[in-house]
């Protein structure tokens, strides 16, 4: 099982967001809301956070995925594990939408929690992506499923071989390419497709590479420690100072050398010239 969560300013966007999943969204469950549009539920969840209004990302946005590869679930035992996750969150208690989404064909839930309770009080978000990440992972033993580590293991393990070629490719790219572009040309002509990450602020973050064959994703640290965007690029600037030198030696080569073997000069003229 896998979630994750966040603090937001929250909008009736948010909500229609899980409201809708292309038409196909089931609503498991609801508290303490009647509003039947996004707007309507926004405008319950704003006169609470009114009570707070110091607090300005005063709303959860969590996505819960259990695990429907070992086991199906009926919808009354996704409301059922909806709840107990808003229940290890301390989140039972407060105004929540939560409802399924079945489009991707990887049943998952999705909540709008209002993060201000009736008494007034902002929950603690402090870490709350990893809260909900460890309550996830509680709810999976509990019924013995697979864990969020025990997959990334298993994928680890079942890519091992994968990865190893990838690394070797990557290698063999570097070690030649004179900028982002060349290497990646290199490593698409091997079979790879790499995929630059950035921020928001449109900063280059990282990169992934794909292998086209099998469709494997993969984090650029998931090649290897060392394979990181800041290490290519120092290896891309080497190899342009080495080329450089070398095409300088070059130049100094094919260069004619002088001719320095004596001639004659105004000290010698007269053991040369003619007599009167």
């Amino acid at each position: 099982m896998v979630s994750q969560a966040n603090a937001t300013k929250g909008s009736a966007e948010g909500i229609r967001y899980i409201m809708d999943d292309k038409g196909q969204a089931v609503e498991l469950d609801r508290n303490m809301i009647s509003g039947e549009t996004p707007t309507e539920i926004l405008a319950e969840f704003r006169e609470i956070q009114s009570l707070k209004p110091s607090i300005t990302k005063n709303t959860y946005s969590i996505y819960f995925s259990p695990d429907n590869v070992q086991r199906e679930f009926t919808k009354d035992q996704l409301q059922e594990l909806g709840r107990e996750h808003l229940k290890e969150l301390g989140l039972e208690k407060n105004q929540y939408l939560m409802t399924l989404h079945t489009s991707t064909g990887k049943p998952h839930i999705h909540f709008q929690v209002n993060r201000i309770g009736f008494d007034g009080q902002a929950h603690n978000d402090s870490n709350i992506s990893k809260k909900a990440q460890e309550s996830a992972e509680k709810l999976a033993k509990e019924r013995g499923l697979l864990t969020a580590k025990d997959i990334r293991k298993m994928h680890k393990e079942k890519t091992k071989e994968l990865r190893k070629e990838i690394h070797q490719a990557y290698n063999q790219s570097k070690s030649k390419a004179t900028s982002f572009e060349e290497f990646a040309r290199s490593m698409h002509n091997r079979g790879y497709n790499v995929e630059l990450t950035k921020q928001r602020s449109g900063k280059i973050q990282g990169f992934r590479i794909v292998d086209r064959q099998s469709s494997q994703s993969f984090k650029a640290s998931e090649i290897g420690k060392e394979v990181r965007y800041g290490k290519l690029e120092m290896s891309i600037s080497e190899n342009i100072q080495q080329k450089i030198k070398k095409e300088k030696e070059a130049q100094i080569e094919l260069k004619p050398k002088r001719d320095r073997s004596p001639g004659l000069s105004r000290y010698n003229l007269k053991y040369y010239g003619t007599s009167k």
